[in-house]
């Protein structure tokens, strides 16, 4: 089975190459950079292209007879940031490249795509009151710019499928955590494990759903490998601990931590129903408190400081 990631050297990528390598798979890492050190998988071929040129794609699929394709780039955390003036670039990023991945596999008839969305298409909770979100559930109220793109994403992939029969499978993951994780978690947990105020830019009462790093990655590996995959959306989202069950967890490891939060801010939707994911694919996830520790002593390794023990 040959395997294209794209977005290889990517926070999730990295993990989904080592998966695959690990498993057996023959699988190609596609990235603008190659990834850091630790991370470099023997054996595995990289190709340094550019996922906004249709021709470097169609090259990296054509000449490496990829059969699937696990699209993780995109442009990402700048855009979470209010202040992000790089629009024209996040946009060819995000919107013509996605598009030139769908594309390169309808052109080169591979078998299937796997496209990393996310639960921030939907927007707030308070919109859907106590009903369950799940892959039929229309989302509603998105309000960022990186949700909005990937709804046009989505809306794009449902499209290649409709018209041409090459098959996107859409996931949308809940907010990642784990070492080296530049969104929410960053403030939340690295900044107290290197002595740092942390934040978490929601109320502390207001639950947010989470998904580590591995898990997610063990997600996008199982669909890759897969014979069949029945669906053409998942949730790929895991546990929903509040602000402060979670700050309560990086005290019991950081006692001098320092967490405040945003008790003014309105909570990001969280109540999925990950069922099909985990019945289909047997996804295991970890619990908060693994996820958590997990983060805290991959940032402490980082900085040449002595690992914290899972109590």
């Amino acid at each position: 089975m040959k395997i294209l990631v794209v977005g290889s050297s990517g926070y999730i990528g990295r993990h989904v190459v080592k998966n695959l390598a690990n498993q057996g798979a023959d699988v190609v890492a596609f990235d603008l950079v190659r990834a850091p050190e630790p991370w470099a998988t023997p054996g595995v071929p990289f190709i340094q292209g550019n996922m906004t040129n249709l021709e470097e794609v169609m090259a990296a699929v054509i000449e490496n007879g990829i059969q699937r394709i696990v699209a993780l780039g995109y442009y990402m955390t700048p855009l979470l940031q209010p202040e992000c003036r790089d629009l024209l670039n996040a946009a060819r990023v995000n919107i013509i490249g996605v598009t030139n991945l769908f594309e390169a596999a309808r052109l080169a008839k591979v078998q299937r795509v796997i496209f990393a969305s996310t639960v921030g298409i939907f927007g707030y909770q308070d919109t859907y009151g106590a009903e369950k979100i799940d892959e039929h559930t229309e989302p509603r109220g998105t309000k960022s710019l990186y949700g909005l793109m990937k709804l046009v994403n989505n809306g794009l992939a449902e499209r290649y499928t409709k018209m041409y029969e090459t098959q996107v499978v859409k996931v949308h993951s809940a907010a990642v955590i784990g070492p080296g994780n530049t969104a929410f978690s960053k403030r939340m947990i690295q900044d107290p494990t290197l002595g740092k105020p942390g934040f978490g830019n929601w109320p502390s009462a207001g639950p947010r759903n989470i998904v580590g790093v591995g898990d997610i990655a063990q997600l996008y590996t199982k669909m890759a490998l897969a014979d069949e995959v029945k669906q053409d959306t998942y949730m790929g989202t895991g546990p929903c601990p509040t602000g402060t069950e979670l700050a309560t967890l990086v005290k019991k490891y950081l006692p001098k931590a320092e967490i405040t939060f945003d008790e003014k801010a309105r909570v990001p939707a969280w109540n999925f129903d990950n069922s099909k994911a985990v019945q289909e694919f047997g996804w295991k996830i970890q619990s908060v408190e693994e996820m958590v520790v997990d983060e805290i002593n991959g940032t402490r390794e980082a900085a040449g400081l002595p690992k914290v023990g899972l109590a």
